[in-house]
């Protein structure tokens, strides 16, 4: 058995070489080590359970900071990179870029996965949350033209397609919204709560297009998701009737 002593060197040990993981990762030594150790390593530590709700408090004010000073430097950085976007177009680029779904992905790339000993605290969400709040301690520290550097540097330039991210679909709700307005048509969104048993609930989304003979239907654990999934199937619809049409 390990001595309290032993312990205590054997948690140095360990917090010495998440710290320099999330080194590597920011690209610069940060002055205030002390606050970068609680917020990215106690947060999720199973150790200190009775110190972390400090630490995640801390955590997610980070987190709230860098979701805004990232939404800032990617609406910059698509302003002069397309500027004959409108609006509507550049906001529906950034939603691509810094949708949940991305940022995990990219956070996987920047190796934040490393910076857990305890795997078994990483979700799909926790990663896309601690990128946003490793970016508001790049703030703090560096300030924004620095915390602009690394984005640009380490996401942007590094990690995102502009190209292609315009050809791809955000949602598909929205998209057979705006091909019904376009060819006014009408639409129709039903959504029913299913209860398959006591610990899950799941819902059922029916889309249809009268006009087309369009008639889908998804499934979701929340009414967004499962809107999307009916909106998606008419969608591929869509798409097939187009290209019958073509030949």
């Amino acid at each position: 058995m390990l001595s309290n002593t032993t312990f205590e060197n054997f948690e140095k040990d360990e917090d010495s070489i998440l710290i320099g993981r999330l080194i590597k990762i920011l690209g610069f030594c940060p002055k205030n080590t002390k606050f970068l150790k609680e917020v990215f390593i106690y947060s999720f530590s199973i150790k200190r359970k009775n110190l972390n709700q400090n630490y995640s408090v801390n955590f997610q004010r980070l987190e709230f900071l860098g979701d805004a000073v990232l939404n800032s430097i990617i609406s910059h950085f698509l302003c002069e990179k397309l500027p004959d976007k409108k609006e509507g177009e550049l906001t529906q680029i950034r939603s691509k870029i810094v949708c949940r779904r991305n940022l995990n992905e990219i956070s996987r790339k920047l190796t934040i996965t490393d910076i857990f000993f305890n795997k078994s605290v990483i979700s799909d969400n926790i990663l896309g949350n601690t990128l946003e709040a490793l970016i508001g301690f790049i703030y703090l520290e560096i300030g924004y033209q620095g915390c602009k550097d690394f984005v640009h540097q380490k996401i942007l330039h590094t990690y995102v397609n502009i190209a292609k991210l315009q050809n791809e679909i955000f949602s598909y709700k929205v998209w057979m919204i705006e091909w019904s307005q376009k060819n006014k048509l009408i639409i129709n969104f039903k959504t029913f709560r299913e209860i398959e048993n006591k610990n899950v609930i799941t819902y059922l989304s029916e889309f249809t297009v009268l006009e087309c003979g369009i008639k889908t239907e998804g499934r979701g654990t929340s009414k967004k998701k499962s809107e999307e999934m009916a909106a998606k199937a008419a969608y591929f619809l869509v798409q097939k009737k187009c290209r019958k049409n073509n030949t």
